[in-house]
C-alpha cells in the first residue's frame, strides 16, 4: 500500500467525491457528488492546510484522508480537524485508515499543530481509541449526534523534555 496526496493523484477526486456522497451524502447540503467534487479540488495544494491523502493499493485507490479547519461550527476557524475518513468496504480491517490517519497527524504535527480534532459517528469509536483520540463532546452535526474527539500529538505522541 502507498500514501500520496490528492495533488499526485488528482484524476482520483471523483472518485473520492463517490465515496464521500455515498457515505455522507444523507447528511444535508452541500453533498450532492457535483458539489463535493468542486470542495475536493480545493485540495490540490503542495502544502498548507487543506490536505487530502490516498491510500492506494496497486495504483488504485481504497482509502482517503483529509486534514482541514473547523469542521464543527461550535469551535475555532482555526482548529485542525481530520475528516472524510474513508476505507473501502473490501479492503478494510487491514490497517489502512490506521496508517491514513498516522499521515495525517504527522503532518498537522509538522505544521504547528498542538491539537486535532475530529468527529465521528459511535460505530467508529474503537478505532479512534485505540489511537489515543479521546471523546471531549456529543453533539448534534445534521441529522445524527457525533461525537466530538480530541488529540494532542505533541503531548502524547512525543517527548517534550529537555
Amino acid at each position: 500500500m502507498e500514501i500520496v496526496r490528492l495533488i499526485d493523484k488528482p484524476e482520483a477526486i471523483a472518485q473520492v467525491a463517490a465515496w464521500y456522497h455515498e457515505e455522507w451524502g444523507h447528511l444535508g447540503a452541500n453533498r450532492t457528488q457535483a458539489e463535493l467534487t468542486h470542495t475536493l479540488s480545493q485540495y490540490l495544494q503542495l502544502s498548507g492546510i487543506p490536505q487530502l491523502w490516498l491510500a492506494l493499493e496497486d495504483g488504485l485507490p481504497v482509502g482517503a484522508i483529509q486534514l482541514r479547519y473547523q469542521e464543527h461550527p461550535e469551535y475555532p476557524v482555526d482548529s485542525v480537524w481530520l475528516g472524510g475518513i474513508y476505507v473501502i468496504p473490501a479492503n478494510r480491517g487491514q490497517g489502512i485508515a490506521k496508517r491514513l490517519i498516522a499521515t495525517a497527524e504527522h503532518y498537522a504535527l509538522a505544521s504547528g499543530a498542538d491539537s486535532l480534532y475530529l468527529q465521528t459517528e459511535a460505530k467508529n469509536l474503537a478505532l479512534y481509541h485505540s489511537l489515543n483520540w479521546r471523546v471531549i463532546a456529543t453533539l448534534p452535526y445534521s441529522d445524527l449526534l457525533v461525537k466530538v474527539m480530541r488529540k494532542s500529538p505533541i503531548r502524547e505522541n512525543h517527548d517534550t523534555r529537555n
